[in-house]
């Protein structure tokens, strides 16, 4: 049976993910109990591919310290090693402490992989319920509506997919994105958020060098090190003349 979410799409080079994967490697030699460092490095294990080793560390890191961030990467990580169940008991861990539109999204994929989509439609509702905007749910419980024959349902949903694309198409210019997130970097909870909304804006406008700069800021305040260095890295390739992102490189 096929995995149920993709290979998560890199929003660095191989090269620097596996130099990453290397360094932290390293250094957990040093120092086996920081579950930062082991994080990062499982981080870059899923982004390669590397799913069952990946999902080891995270174990770890539980271990360490028992984190919804750390539950909702190890349910992701299981969801792409097609380990459904284990998936779904990961998000659960997640949700009854953090009600993550994010790890309803996904214990909704594990489900409807299992071929359980009326659970995938529950977790899906959960998930639009707390946040109306989730386009990929909202796409996902049309896809499923379908399959359970409510077409007219499925057609409602496919058309709020539609009008919020084109509302945030028109709302937004990777030009004019200005935006300011200091303010965030004190709030553990929020650089939490703040990660996950600079990595979907990156996929969006994987050219826009100042989104790699705030990533790199906001992993840097998560103690993600290795991360934001690539972070930093990425914003000099895309603009070489970027001053503060190479001061923040240099000074590791």
């Amino acid at each position: 049976m096929t995995p149920a979410a993709e290979v998560p799409r890199s929003y660095y080079s191989d090269g620097l993910i596996e130099e990453a994967v290397q360094e932290n490697r390293k250094k957990l030699e040093g120092e086996p109990d920081n579950h930062l460092l082991r994080c990062s490095l499982a981080n870059g294990l899923t982004r390669l591919g590397k799913f069952d080793e990946a999902i080891e560390h995270y174990q770890h890191c539980i271990k360490l310290n028992p984190s919804p961030e750390y539950w909702n990467n190890l349910g992701k990580a299981m969801l792409n090693a097609g380990r459904y169940g284990e998936a779904i008991e990961a998000f659960a861990r997640v949700t009854e402490k953090q009600r993550w539109p994010d790890a309803f999204f996904h214990q909704a994929l594990a489900y409807r992989s299992l071929g359980q989509l009326e659970k995938a439609d529950e977790q899906l509702c959960e998930a639009i319920k707390i946040n109306p905007k989730y386009r990929e749910a909202l796409n996902e419980r049309a896809h499923i509506l379908e399959a359970l024959d409510r077409k007219d349902d499925a057609l409602t949903e496919y058309k709020k997919v539609i009008a919020l694309f084109f509302a945030e198409y028109q709302a937004h210019d990777a030009e004019d994105y200005s935006y300011e997130t200091s303010v965030l970097l004190d709030n553990n909870e929020l650089i939490e958020e703040l990660i996950r909304q600079l990595r979907h804006h990156i996929q969006k406008f994987p050219g826009f060098a100042d989104g790699y700069y705030k990533l790199g800021q906001a992993l840097e305040a998560k103690g993600l090190k290795n991360e934001a260095m690539m972070a930093f890295r990425k914003a000099l390739e895309i603009n070489p003349s970027y001053e503060t992102a190479r001061k923040c490189f240099w000074k590791r």
